[in-house]
C-alpha cells in the first residue's frame, strides 16, 4: 500500500460540498484525513476491506444525513455501490469480522456476504470451515436459496397445512377476516339507524329493506365467531349450535340482530324510534365503539344541532348526513372475506320483498318437507293405504 505523506488539496467540486453543507474546518479537517485513507486504499485484504467500512461509517456521522456517499464520490473517487457495500461489511459483519479473517475469505466475498442475514451468514461460514474456501457464488446460492424458501413458505395455502399448525392458521385466517366483517355490518346498520333518526318521519319499511338482511348475515357472522356445535340431546343425529351463555350482553346482541332481521319483529310505528334509540344503537354502538375522535359532529352547524336536541329526535353528536357510504356494503364484505380464502363471492345479493324468521337448525330440520299440490285427478282419488317410504 503506498504511503501519503501530505494531504492532497481536495478537489473543487469536494471544497463546493465542504461550503454548500457548512461543514466546519475541524470537521473537514478530519474529513479529509479519511479521505486519504480511502484514496490510498489497495482494498487486496479482508482485514482492510472492514478498516474501510468502519472508516466510511465514521465519516457518515461527521456529515449531514445522506451525504456520505456524494462526499466520497466526489473525494475519493469511489461509486456510490462500492461506499454502500464497504459501510454494510461494516455493520453487518464486524461480529463475525475476526472469524473471516481467519478463514481468509475475500473481499469480493465478504461484500457479497455483507447483505446476508444472520442465518445466512452463519451457513457461509459453516460452508467455509467445511470445505476451506468460500466463493462469491456459495454466498449467492445461500441467499437465493433462503429467499426462495421464505418465498414457498408465503405461498403455501394454510388449507393444505396438516396438524394443528395448519388449524391455527385457518382459525386465525378466520377470526381475522370474519371479526373484521362482523364489525363492519354492525357499522353499516347503525349508519342507516343514525340516518333515519333525526328525520321527523321515520319509514319503517324502507329502513328494513336497508338493515334487515345485513342483519341476519350479522347474526350468522356472530355465532360463526363464538359458538360451538353439539349433539342435540335427545336427537343425537341432529347437530345444533350451542347458545350464547345468557342473559350476557353477547346473548342480547345476538337477540336483537335476530329481531332486526325481519319486520315482523320490529315494533310498531309508535314504538319504532324509543326502540331504535334506546335498544338499538346502545347495543350496536356496545359492539363497536367509535374511536374517540370521531365523536366530533360532521357537516353540522350548530344551530341545527341544537334545533334537534330541544325536539328529542337525535343526539349532539349524531350527524344528518348518511356515514353508511363509509362502510363496505354487504356485498362487498363477503367478496372480501371470501376473497381471503380464495373463494369468488360474487353473488347477487337483492333483498327479497318479503322477509322471514331465521329457524333455528332444529326447527329447520323438525319441520316436515312441503310439498307441491297434488293433481286435481289425484286430489279425487282416496288412498287405500299409505305410499311407501
Amino acid at each position: 500500500m503506498p504511503n501519503t505523506t501530505k494531504t492532497p488539496s481536495p478537489a473543487s467540486s469536494a471544497d463546493q460540498f465542504y461550503k454548500a453543507h457548512g461543514v466546519p474546518e475541524d470537521i473537514k479537517s478530519r474529513l479529509e484525513s479519511t479521505a486519504i485513507l480511502l484514496i490510498s486504499a489497495t482494498r487486496r485484504s479482508t482485514e482492510e476491506t472492514f478498516e474501510l467500512g468502519e472508516h466510511l461509517e465514521k465519516a457518515a456521522t461527521l456529515l449531514p444525513e445522506g451525504t456520505v456517499e456524494r462526499w466520497a464520490a466526489e473525494r475519493c473517487g469511489y461509486t456510490a455501490r462500492h461506499i454502500r457495500t464497504l459501510r454494510a461489511t461494516a455493520r453487518n459483519l464486524g461480529a463475525y469480522r475476526q472469524v473471516l479473517v481467519e478463514l481468509a475469505v475475500g473481499p469480493t466475498v465478504v461484500g457479497k456476504l455483507s447483505s446476508a442475514g444472520p442465518e445466512q451468514i452463519e451457513q457461509a461460514i459453516g460452508l467455509a470451515r467445511e470445505t476451506g474456501r468460500l466463493r462469491v457464488q456459495d454466498v449467492a446460492a445461500i441467499i437465493s436459496g433462503s429467499k426462495e424458501g421464505t418465498e414457498q413458505e408465503e405461498d403455501v395455502d394454510p388449507f393444505d397445512v396438516g396438524g394443528p399448525d395448519g388449524l391455527k392458521a385457518i382459525v386465525a385466517l378466520k377470526v381475522r377476516e370474519g371479526m373484521k366483517s362482523f364489525i363492519a355490518h354492525v357499522n353499516e346498520i347503525r349508519a342507516h339507524i343514525e340516518e333515519a333518526l333525526p328525520k321527523q318521519n321515520i319509514i319503517k319499511k324502507a329502513l328494513v329493506e336497508r338493515t334487515a338482511l345485513t342483519a341476519r348475515l350479522a347474526r350468522q357472522e356472530l355465532k360463526s365467531l363464538v359458538q360451538f356445535v353439539t349433539p342435540h340431546p335427545e336427537a343425537a343425529h341432529h347437530i345444533n349450535s350451542t347458545m350464547i351463555p345468557g342473559p350476557t350482553k353477547w346473548s342480547a346482541v345476538g337477540d336483537l340482530l335476530y329481531n332486526m332481521g325481519s319486520e315482523e319483529t320490529w315494533p310498531d310505528k309508535a314504538g319504532l324510534r324509543a326502540w331504535l334509540e334506546n335498544d338499538v344503537l346502545p347495543t350496536l354502538s356496545w359492539v363497536s365503539p367509535r374511536p374517540p375522535e370521531s365523536k366530533a359532529p360532521k357537516g353540522k352547524s350548530p344551530s341545527d344541532a341544537d334545533a334537534q336536541i330541544k325536539k328529542g329526535k337525535a343526539k349532539p353528536e349524531q350527524g344528518s348526513k348518511p356515514e353508511a357510504e363509509t362502510f363496505p356494503t354487504l356485498k362487498e364484505g363477503l367478496e372480501s372475506m371470501f376473497a381471503g380464502v380464495g373463494i369468488d363471492a360474487r353473488v347477487n345479493l337483492t333483498a327479497p320483498e318479503k322477509k322471514t324468521t331465521i329457524p333455528t337448525l332444529a326447527e329447520a330440520l323438525a319441520k316436515p318437507q312441503t310439498r307441491g299440490p297434488r293433481p286435481a285427478v289425484l286430489g279425487e282419488t282416496k288412498l287405500a293405504s299409505a305410499p311407501a317410504a
